[in-house]
């Protein structure tokens, strides 16, 4: 069983590349790894995407999912917040290819209280900005959320 790296991912950028992201980059996906297609409600406000799964896998990450069973994303906002969580620690690398793919920002501030370590990841369509490991002396005192991850 891996500790894993939690945080919220965020997703910017213009209403059909966000759009393209949520129909191609995720699946949806069970506890035992069994799949489904996601149901999908479009209109001129928003796009829902629903699952009957636990939540979605992020198609090119190694164990990434989004800890959600409903995705909710207004038009007008330009930015998604996801319940984000990957075994052992995020992959900038990977998500600065997903970035690139969709012509997406990408930014990640994560925690993972076993090995007491946090994470801050910022991505530009593709571009890594930010890839930092913050430790700690005193990771109980010191981190803002040391119960998250692990």
């Amino acid at each position: 069983m891996p500790n894993w790296c939690e945080g919220t991912l965020k997703v910017r950028g213009n209403k059909d590349d966000i759009i393209n992201f949520l129909k191609n980059a995720i699946k949806s996906v069970g506890f035992f790894g069994d799949k489904d297609e996601p149901e999908i409600e479009e209109n001129e406000d928003y796009l829902l995407v629903k699952t009957s799964k636990d939540n979605f896998y992020l198609n090119g990450t190694r164990r990434g999912f989004i800890e959600e069973n409903t995705i909710w994303f207004e038009y007008e906002r330009e930015i998604l917040a996801l319940e984000y969580r990957q075994a052992w620690g995020i992959s900038a690398s990977k998500l600065a290819e997903i970035s690139k793919q969709y012509n997406i920002d990408i930014k990640i501030y994560a925690y993972e209280c076993g090995m007491e370590f946090n994470q801050d990841i910022e991505i530009h369509k593709g571009e890594i900005i930010r890839d930092e490991e913050v430790e700690f002396e005193n990771y109980m005192w010191d981190c803002t959320n040391p119960n998250i991850g692990g």
